[in-house]
C-alpha cells in the first residue's frame, strides 16, 4: 500500500482506507456479486473490509450491496468465494516467497530462525502435530502465528520441496504479499 493507493470505503463498516487494505467486490451481468480478489476487472465496484464479520453481513444483508450498484444484488455463498479466491492467493504467495528465497522450512532451521531476530511470522500446516505446534509456538513469542489450510504434504508441494510441518517467513519485500494473505485468512475463518 504505497503513497499513491487511493482511499475506499467499506460497505459495510461505512469506514475509508486504502484500496489495498478492502477487498473490491463486482457485479456480474447476473445481479451476483464476486470478489474482484486483485481489483483488476472492469466496471463499477464496491469494497469491503475483508473479514468474516463484514462478508457475514453482506450475505444478511444484500441491499447494502444492492445500493452500491443501484440494482438488485444477490450475495449467497459470498464469503466462501472470497475463501476460496484467498486459499489460492496464500498457495500462489507461498510459492513466490518460496522462489524468492524468504522461506526456511525443517525442524532444526525453523527454531534456528525464529531465534535469529530476522523472522516475519511462522506458519503451520493444518495437520501439524499438536506437541510441535506448541513447541514452535512458545518459540516464536511475539511473532504472529498462521495456521494454513493445507495439509503437512500439501505445504511442501506448495514450496516445491518434501512435506513441510512449518515455516518461517523471514522479513524481506518478498514476504509482504504472503503476510498480508495470511492475515485476510486468519481473519476470513
Amino acid at each position: 500500500m504505497g503513497a499513491e493507493d487511493p482511499e475506499r470505503r467499506c460497505l459495510v463498516s461505512r469506514e475509508s482506507g486504502p484500496a489495498g487494505a478492502l477487498l473490491r467486490l463486482v457485479l456480474s451481468p447476473e445481479g451476483e456479486v464476486f470478489p474482484d480478489y486483485r481489483a483488476k476487472l472492469g466496471g463499477r465496484g464496491a469494497w469491503v473490509t475483508p473479514t468474516r464479520a463484514a462478508i457475514e453481513e453482506l450475505e444478511k444483508k444484500p441491499g447494502l450491496c444492492s445500493r452500491a450498484w443501484s440494482t438488485q444484488a444477490r450475495t449467497a455463498g459470498l464469503l466462501l468465494k472470497v475463501q476460496e479466491a484467498n486459499q489460492r492467493a496464500v498457495e500462489e504467495a507461498l510459492a513466490i516467497a518460496s522462489r524468492s528465497g524468504v522461506l526456511t522450512g525443517g525442524k532444526d532451521a525453523v527454531r534456528d530462525a525464529l531465534v535469529s531476530g530476522l523472522a516475519e511470522c511462522l506458519v503451520l500446516a493444518n495437520d501439524t502435530s499438536p506437541r510441535l505446534c506448541d513447541d514452535l509456538r512458545s518459540r516464536a513469542g511475539e511473532l504472529p502465528v498462521f495456521t494454513v489450510h493445507l495439509s503437512v504434504d500439501e505445504l511442501g508441494q506448495r514450496i516445491g520441496k518434501g512435506a513441510r510441518s512449518a515455516l518461517v517467513v523471514r522479513r524481506s519485500a518478498a514476504s509482504r504479499a504472503l503476510l498480508r494473505e495470511l492475515r485476510w485468512q486468519a481473519a476470513l475463518r
